[in-house]
């Protein structure tokens, strides 16, 4: 009996399929990309376990036991962290995804598995802009204005709409500074930001180290 394909794979053949149909570079720009694709992926997660046990050996003191677990929805999570570290391709992101799975362990998943759920799935979405804004943003003693934040060869606009996605996220808190209708001034760098307590805890558990 032939083993029927799974919706990932139907999909894999159908995009195959269509860059074989591109004139002159298709055929060459399938096997480059599912040429390489699984084992890029498997590299991922092996070098994914093997720093996270060099990792973990550190902190067996603080490790919560596996069986406080709730065991649906660890594995639940394990599942979905597999496939977002296996498609990670930033070294920085898969860390965040370790600093996940490291505070996973210390603090078993109980009722808050919707949370954990939201911080994983979020994580996966973020940019890598967005992260570094919000552990800058975390760090300041005081409110910061959005003008003031500024990074070499990125646009500032692509910091405001950073900005903007992590406040839809919930992680950051916005006040209006100085307002000015007409007068050429941009109101969105004019915006004074802090962390939320809810975007304080996401960087506890994914962003610190």
């Amino acid at each position: 009996m032939s083993k029927e394909l799974t919706n990932k794979e139907k999909r894999d053949l159908i995009l195959e399929a269509g860059m074989n149909l591109i004139p002159y570079v298709g055929g060459s720009m399938a096997s480059l990309y599912f040429g390489s694709k699984e084992e890029k992926r498997f590299k991922r997660l092996e070098s994914f376990y093997q720093e996270l046990a060099q990792e973990i050996k550190s902190m067996k003191d603080s490790l919560g036991s596996i069986e406080e677990q709730n065991p649906i929805a660890f594995e639940a999570i394990m599942e979905s962290l597999h496939e977002k570290v296996e498609i990670e391709p930033t070294e920085e992101k898969r860390q965040f995804f370790k600093n996940y799975f490291k505070n996973t362990l210390k603090e078993p998943i109980l009722s808050d598995f919707d949370e954990r759920k939201y911080f994983l799935e979020t994580l996966h979405d973020m940019s890598l802009l967005e992260c570094e804004i919000l552990a800058f943003i975390k760090n300041q003693s005081q409110q910061i204005q959005v003008g003031n934040i500024n990074k070499p060869n990125i646009e500032q606009y692509a910091i405001v709409g950073a900005i903007g996605r992590l406040k839809s996220r919930g992680f950051l808190t916005a006040m209006q500074g100085s307002f000015s209708i007409g007068g050429g001034e941009d109101n969105s760098l004019q915006e004074i930001i802090s962390i939320s307590p809810f975007g304080s805890k996401f960087c506890t558990f994914c962003l610190d180290t």
